[in-house]
């Protein structure tokens, strides 16, 4: 087993970017938002598609591996998909 196989998530998610010599601050320079905004999503208490994007194409590591929990066939949280007409709905609603 590889030190990065014993490694919590967010931990394991860490180390793949250090491999690749990039810090959350970098990411978070990229991406315009702040570096604990990128923690956040690190540690799974946020998300940010363009952060997970980020990160997964940093690292080479999928989605489904980094958060498992929001991506993949197993994935319970994942985000609803909007439609044209459920965006048009919600727009009149808040326009009147």
């Amino acid at each position: 087993m590889t030190t990065e196989q014993t490694l919590k998530q967010p931990a394991r998610i860490k180390y793949a970017l250090a491999l690749q010599d990039y810090t959350q601050s970098a990411i978070a320079k990229e991406c315009g938002v702040k570096p604990t905004t990128v923690g956040a999503v690190i540690h799974g208490r946020s998300r940010s598609k363009a952060i997970e994007n980020r990160i997964a194409s940093i690292t080479r590591i999928p989605l489904a591996e980094l958060w498992p929990q929001w991506h993949g066939p197993a994935a319970k949280h994942r985000r609803r998909p909007t439609t044209g007409n459920r965006s048009a709905d919600a727009l009149r609603a808040v326009m009147g």
